[in-house]
């Protein structure tokens, strides 16, 4: 058990870990998708600054025939990219405008335009910028709520959770962008990961909580196992101890002429021997469950001349003042094992006198669909009744004198009605009795 809570706990830290690991991997992955979405936003702005500029070269009269503005582009060798090397090109920290050409190739253009228009066309039109900005959005399949552009040197007062883009050329600042953030695309694209992590982790969690759910109703199975031992061996004791004195008296001073006093010894070492017999069909009936190949060695039963024998067996048992009152048909009969039936019958009527008061009152009616088993006992409390038909269950009587028993007589009795292919039920209140109904199915 030590090993155990050892292994245990180190499954819970590497739970732990993993769990904590994946929520750090999901949230550098969110930012990796949202970095890559701000480069997006920055071309959708260096494109709309380039359309209104365009718009103002050419409401200025600067452009050629029908509306051209004419760009001198020049390419460096490090604009564009040379044949090195992949390894080559990560030492020299290669420029980002090899892997992202058309950015390189915006960034030029606009430089071109502010640079030799800058000083001829006036200031800009931010709401063109601004409805430009918003149309190349949407073309992108970006759609925010709010869009807002200022230029360096203006005042605005803004909600911190805004993406704030700035835009600039040569180096020197020229737009501040103001979005709402994009966090519904991110989410959208993350779907399926978050989807699939939050599964793996509800699964695990079940797993991990059915694994203890298990281990914990184990260990209560194995302990009432053991209680269950250590009382049957006790119980198995007393009868062998009194047995044993009775016949070693007998052997070791023996008078033939007393035949009260061996009769009498004779009597205890048989009456031992008859509990004795019935302490161990308790313990072959502790292991119904595994006999999963048992056969119910069927025949046609009359039931009222079989249950009255069992009955009358029953009464001469009793150290109580029992008075079983009988209702059966004459022709009601049905195929059951006569051996289990009978241990089923004797189950139901020695609980009803154990957890029953000084006068015990039974009624038991039968016919050919079913019968019951009625008493004026102690009750069961409905808590207890979805458990009382478990191994080892015992149900607890608080400060009633509790009643010895090993927990293993009303699972006997489930296995071999299930058995027979028949139901069993159970109905009790506390202090009015208990009613066992079982149901015979036709076969």
């Amino acid at each position: 058990m030590k090993h155990f809570k050892l292994i245990l706990a180190s499954i819970r830290i590497l739970v732990s870990l993993l769990f904590a690991a994946n929520v750090i991997f999901m949230v550098q992955l969110y930012d990796s998708i949202k970095e890559r979405y701000i480069n997006d936003v920055e071309q959708c702005l260096g494109r709309a600054d380039q359309i209104e500029m365009v718009d103002r070269i050419i409401g200025a009269g600067l452009g050629e025939d029908d509306d051209v503005v004419w760009i001198k582009l020049g390419l460096q060798k490090s604009d564009i990219g040379s044949t090195m090397s992949a390894e080559k090109l990560r030492e020299m920290d290669y420029s980002q405008g090899f892997r992202r050409f058309d950015k390189q190739i915006l960034s030029i253009i606009a430089q071109y335009l502010h640079d030799n228009y800058d000083d001829w066309i006036g200031k800009p039109n931010i709401s063109k910028i601004e409805e430009a900005f918003r149309r190349d959005l949407n073309f992108s399949g970006y759609y925010p709520e709010y869009v807002h552009i200022t230029c360096p040197g203006d005042t605005f007062e803004y909600h911190s959770d805004l993406w704030k883009i700035e835009y600039r050329i040569n180096g020197e600042m020229t737009y501040y962008a103001y979005i709402t953030p994009l966090t519904e695309n991110i989410l959208s694209e993350m779907r399926g990961v978050i989807v699939t992590s939050a599964l793996i982790a509800l699964v695990l969690t079940f797993g991990f909580w059915y694994l203890l759910h298990v281990i914990k109703r184990l260990r209560t199975i194995e302990e009432m196992k053991d209680d269950f031992t250590n009382n049957m061996t006790h119980e198995l004791k007393t009868p062998i101890a009194i047995a044993y004195a009775a016949n070693d008296s007998l052997l070791q001073f023996p008078d033939p002429h007393d035949e009260e006093r061996t009769k009498k010894y004779l009597s205890a070492s048989l009456e031992q021997l008859s509990k004795l017999a019935g302490l161990v069909e308790s313990i072959l009936a502790m292991s119904m469950e595994r006999r999963k190949h048992l056969v119910m060695e069927k025949e046609k039963i009359e039931l009222r001349s079989f249950l009255s024998s069992i009955i009358e067996q029953q009464k001469l048992r009793a150290e109580k003042n029992c008075e079983i009152t009988f209702i059966c048909p004459k022709d009601a009969s049905v195929d059951a094992d006569p051996t289990h039936f009978s241990n089923v019958i004797s189950n139901l009527i020695d609980n009803s006198i154990k957890y029953s008061g000084t006068n015990v009152r039974i009624t038991i009616s039968a016919d050919s669909t079913g019968m019951s088993v009625s008493d004026n006992g102690i009750g069961i409390p409905e808590k207890s009744l979805p458990d009382i038909f478990n191994k080892f269950y015992r149900v607890p009587h608080g400060n009633t004198v509790e009643v010895r028993g090993y927990g293993i007589g009303l699972f006997y009795v489930k296995s071999i009605v299930e058995k027979h292919g028949w139901q069993i039920s159970v109905e009790s209140r506390i202090g009015k009795g208990s009613k066992f109904n079982i149901k015979f199915n036709k076969q």
